[in-house]
């Protein structure tokens, strides 16, 4: 019977069968080989019921452990570190007051949160493989929003100029000797994503004029300034809606 507490006998006292099963047997330290031999030690005929509060020492595991009335838990620092079995491995809480081992992934690979899994975490690969990134890449990918590339310049020499999906990712250089016209296009013509930037450059020393299409599209920019201020003068032209638009950078009215 677990939860007697102690007792102290008195000498010639004669202990009952009760009393040893009690004080001694229930709430002794009782060591078994493995967790097999364990459980084949109570319930049956003649042996004690399994009851909360026994403890028990496992030679297989070098683990001791307490019964919880539902189950057996360990007590001791090998019921976390035997758990370990390969450099690498994680201990991870699997539930309230409960530990449980997650594998050391693959090299490379880092933890993320997973609720589908055991221990709430699993190994994934990196979004981008080391190395993967290169200046090559960058210059002829897919441009993403707010992320350039290195010069990869489109050089235009014509009198009026429309940018197109293809100049994200470059520097739209405008080389021309007269005055010439940079027209920004609707949406439903060319749709480019909001975020999307393109830079500009003036390297002739005709003046560029940044364009939206009449009635349709709006540009921004401070102090109503659209034309680049002169030959090396540069913008940056960043689209904030569907057909609005803001031009950064060195202009003028």
């Amino acid at each position: 019977m677990a939860g007697a507490g102690v007792r102290v006998f008195q000498p010639g006292e004669v202990l009952s069968s009760t009393q040893v099963n009690t004080y001694l047997m229930d709430q002794a330290v009782c060591r078994f080989a493995n967790a097999a031999a364990r459980d084949a030690a109570f319930g049956g005929a003649g042996q004690p019921t399994l009851s909360e509060g026994r403890v028990c020492y496992l030679d297989s595991t070098n683990i001791l452990q307490y019964y919880s009335g539902s189950s057996w838990v360990g007590i001791s620092a090998e019921a976390i570190t035997g758990q370990i079995l390969a450099k690498g491995d994680l201990i991870i809480g699997t539930a309230p007051t409960t530990a449980g081992r997650a594998a050391v992934g693959v090299d490379g690979y880092f933890l993320t949160a997973d609720s589908t899994t055991a221990t709430g975490v699993a190994w994934s690969a990196a979004p981008i493989a080391d190395g993967s990134v290169t200046q090559a890449k960058l210059a002829t990918g897919t441009p993403q929003a707010g992320f350039r590339s290195v010069q990869n310049a489109a050089t235009i020499t014509s009198n009026n100029y429309t940018i197109q999906l293809s100049d994200l990712g470059k520097l739209v250089e405008i080389s021309n000797a007269t005055a010439c016209t940079l027209t920004v296009p609707t949406n439903a013509s060319v749709a480019f994503s909001i975020g999307d930037r393109i830079d500009i450059l003036q390297i002739g020393a005709g003046q560029v004029t940044v364009t939206p299409v009449s009635g349709t599209v709006t540009i921004n920019g401070y102090d109503g300034g659209l034309k680049l201020n002169g030959q090396w003068a540069s913008a940056t032209l960043v689209k904030r809606a569907t057909n609005t638009w803001v031009a950064i950078g060195n202009l003028t009215t």
